[in-house]
C-alpha cells in the first residue's frame, strides 16, 4: 500500500446537502479518467451542463437518504475547505434506494431525457452491476457495508483522500462485525488491494452485440478485521428489530 504523509489540510467529514455543488464538481472532474465513466457518459463533454444536471440529481438521492447511505467528503485548507473527495457507503444494504432513473428509463423502447449518456450502456451497467453484486455479495445482507462509489478531485490527488475514505468504511466494519465489499473498476483495484481487500472475482459489462466493455472486479475486506465485535452483533440485531 503506498502511504501518504499525514496532510494537516485535510479533513474528513459527513457531508450535508450543503455541500452538493462542491460533491457535483468532485464527481464531474474525478470520474471521466474512469473507464466506467466513459463507458457510460460518452458525450458529457457535448452537454456538460446536462451532465452536471443529472450528477446533482443523482447525489441529492444519497443526501436525502441517510439511514442508507453514508455520504463522507474530504475537505482541504487549501480549497477553502471546500469537498476534494468523496466517498458514497451502502450501510443498509436491505434497505431499498429510493429515487428516480436518472433520466434514463430502464424500458429501453423509451428514450432517455439526457443528451449525456450511451443509454443501452447505462443500462448494461445498472443489471450487470446489480446481478454480481447478488452473486457475489447478497449473501451477506445487512453484515456488510459496501463502497459504491469513491473519487477525488484530480488536483488533489496523491494526498491520500481516497485512502482515508477507505479506511472509514473499514474502522466502521470493525467496530460492528461487518464485511467490507465493493465492485472495483480497474482504477479502484490498485488501492484497495492495497488496503487488503482480495478478489472474489471478476465480471464483464457489454451490451449485446458489441466490442466495448469493461471489466470489473468483487472485492471484500472480511470481518472481523480486528477479532469478534459482541457489540457489533447487538447492534445489527437491534437495527433489523
Amino acid at each position: 500500500m503506498e502511504n501518504y504523509p499525514s496532510d494537516e489540510r485535510l479533513a474528513l467529514r459527513a457531508a450535508t446537502l450543503d455541500d452538493l455543488e462542491d460533491i457535483a464538481t468532485v464527481a464531474q472532474e474525478g470520474f471521466p479518467d474512469d473507464p466506467e465513466f466513459n463507458y457510460r457518459f460518452p458525450h458529457r463533454h457535448e452537454y456538460p451542463e446536462d451532465n452536471r444536471k443529472w450528477i446533482l440529481q443523482e447525489y441529492r438521492e444519497y443526501l436525502e437518504q441517510p439511514d442508507k447511505y453514508a455520504v463522507n467528503i474530504v475537505t482541504a485548507s487549501d480549497n477553502d475547505d471546500k469537498a476534494i473527495a468523496l466517498s458514497i457507503w451502502d450501510v443498509s444494504i436491505s434497505k431499498a434506494h429510493q429515487g428516480g432513473d436518472l433520466g434514463v428509463p430502464d424500458n429501453p423502447l423509451e428514450e432517455p431525457r439526457r443528451h449525456d449518456v450511451n443509454a443501452t450502456h447505462f443500462r448494461e451497467f445498472k443489471k450487470t452491476m446489480s446481478q454480481y453484486f447478488d452473486t457475489h455479495f447478497g449473501k451477506y445482507g445487512d453484515s456488510q457495508i459496501h463502497l459504491w462509489l469513491l473519487a477525488t478531485h484530480p488536483h488533489f490527488r496523491r494526498r491520500g483522500a481516497g485512502t482515508r475514505l477507505c479506511r472509514w468504511g473499514l474502522e466502521r466494519a470493525s467496530r460492528m462485525t461487518l464485511h467490507t465489499t465493493v465492485l472495483a473498476s480497474p482504477m479502484g483495484k490498485r488501492l484497495y488491494e492495497g488496503l487488503d481487500f482480495t478478489i472474489c472475482g471478476s465480471f464483464i459489462i457489454q451490451a449485446d452485440g458489441e466490442e466495448e466493455k469493461l471489466k470489473l472486479w468483487a472485492m471484500m475486506e472480511s470481518m472481523p478485521r480486528g477479532g469478534w465485535n459482541p457489540f457489533g452483533w447487538i447492534f445489527r440485531l437491534l437495527r433489523r428489530s
